[in-house]
């Protein structure tokens, strides 16, 4: 068994689980970070988390780690070790599967995976039962031995850890279904959507942000001033109402910026300063944003850009190889403006194409699989709509989206410049 002290597990788990929640949403997903830190904990060579339904028949296998994956498994609340444990909330220790009537054999069967001992127990926190984690096979260096009651009682106290963590789940998620919460919601969503729609219509360049939940953390806008198009990405790190607002000044300054004259350095500089000075006068480290913004000549195709911790940028130049463009600063809010070493990139965007994007697209997945697409994943999107109109390629990539072949848990941004 894990050498942590308990209170370490309690706050590894706990904190994990809710920081998680807060940032997907979605409570089998926070859950994903505790499930190793348990099986560690413990020493088995496999475990399963069961949740209960929302009709309390049966209980699913919503995550495991381990040789055989049983993830989407059901197992009636009245059939197996699970359910017992779960009708019951009682744990139990099986030293030899084999020799048990309680156990399910019908996993054994379907998976091929032989099981020998057995811890099972119920994820109890107050009145509620949210379901049952089980524990396969006590692994010492290597060899498969039984588990014993002392592993028994720390299973039992390592899942009161994830009650706990799942009640304050369900306290939080019971607040923002709120009316009245609802209703603010509502309203921030109406008021950001209208400052992400009020993009006006050019040939050069055009963006697109299709937002993970009700409030997007990703921002974009485009300006014309005489023959210079002056343009920007974020992504502010947070979710919901916070970063919401955080996305609203953004907006607002960089819009106030242009018109005041400024250049793209100036205006780089000038967000920084303002999310520096919030940052330090809440105390707080996690309010940074990512930013690239600059200009394109729409004479001369020029373009002059700060990217500020935005991660790489692509251009696309027809039957050339593309080009990578990292970051050379932090993003904005992390570092006092005086301190840092500020450096404009320049592009000759003649027969170019500039795409810029969020990292919502970096990790976004093939729908049903679990591999990121990356950079070389968007590069071979790049490549296949290179040749497009700006508004046709960056369509086109988002149509993968909307039409579900593409998914991802954050919001997805993509801005194309060029002719």
């Amino acid at each position: 068994m894990s050498s942590k002290p308990f209170t370490t597990l309690l706050s590894d788990i706990t904190l994990g689980v809710i920081q998680a929640y807060a940032k997907e949403r979605d409570v089998v997903s926070a859950l994903t970070g505790a499930l190793p830190i348990i099986l560690e904990a413990i020493g088995a060579q496999a475990i399963s988390l069961f949740l209960v339904n929302s009709d309390k028949s049966s209980l699913k296998c919503e995550l495991c780690l381990g040789p055989v994956d049983i993830k989407g498994i059901l197992v009636p609340v009245n059939a197996g070790l699970v359910g017992k444990a779960y009708t019951t909330r009682q744990g139990s220790l099986i030293e030899d599967a084999k020799k048990s009537s309680e156990h399910y054999s019908k996993v054994d069967q379907n998976t091929g995976f032989e099981t020998h001992s057995i811890l099972t127990v119920p994820i109890v926190s107050g009145e509620n039962c949210f379901g049952c984690l089980q524990a396969i096979n006590l692994l010492d260096n290597g060899r498969i031995i039984e588990f014993t009651p002392s592993h028994l009682e720390a299973f039992e106290r390592l899942s009161s850890i994830l009650g706990v963590a799942l009640e304050n789940l369900a306290f939080a998620d019971q607040m923002v279904h709120d009316a009245l919460i609802k209703r603010d919601l509502a309203a921030a969503e109406e008021m950001q959507g209208h400052l992400l729609t009020s993009l006006g219509e050019m040939d050069q360049i055009f963006g697109k942000i299709i937002p993970a939940r009700n409030l997007s953390g990703d921002f974009i806008d485009y300006i014309k001033v005489g023959s210079q198009i002056f343009f920007c990405q974020g992504d502010v790190a947070g979710k919901g109402i916070p970063a919401a607002l955080t996305v609203a000044r953004c907006l607002a300054l960089f819009r106030y910026f242009v018109k005041n004259g400024n250049s793209p350095l100036e205006i780089a500089k000038g967000l920084n300063d303002e999310i520096f000075e919030i940052s330090e006068r809440f105390e707080s480290s996690g309010g940074f944003v990512t930013l690239c913004v600059g200009t394109f000549g729409c004479e001369d195709k020029a373009v002059q850009y700060i990217n500020c911790g935005h991660g790489d940028i692509l251009v696309w130049a027809g039957d050339q190889a593309l080009t990578q463009k990292p970051a050379n600063l932090p993003p904005i809010g992390v570092v006092a403006t005086q301190d840092l070493e500020w450096v404009t990139e320049h592009i000759d965007l003649s027969g170019k194409k500039l795409f810029i994007f969020t990292d919502g697209l970096l990790e976004a997945k093939l729908t049903g699989t679990r591999r990121e697409l990356g950079l070389p994943g968007v590069s071979s999107l790049v490549e296949a709509v290179g040749g497009l109109t700006p508004k046709r390629a960056v369509s086109k990539v988002m149509k993968l989206f909307t039409d579900s072949k593409l998914e991802t848990s954050d919001d997805v941004t993509l801005m194309v410049i060029g002719n």
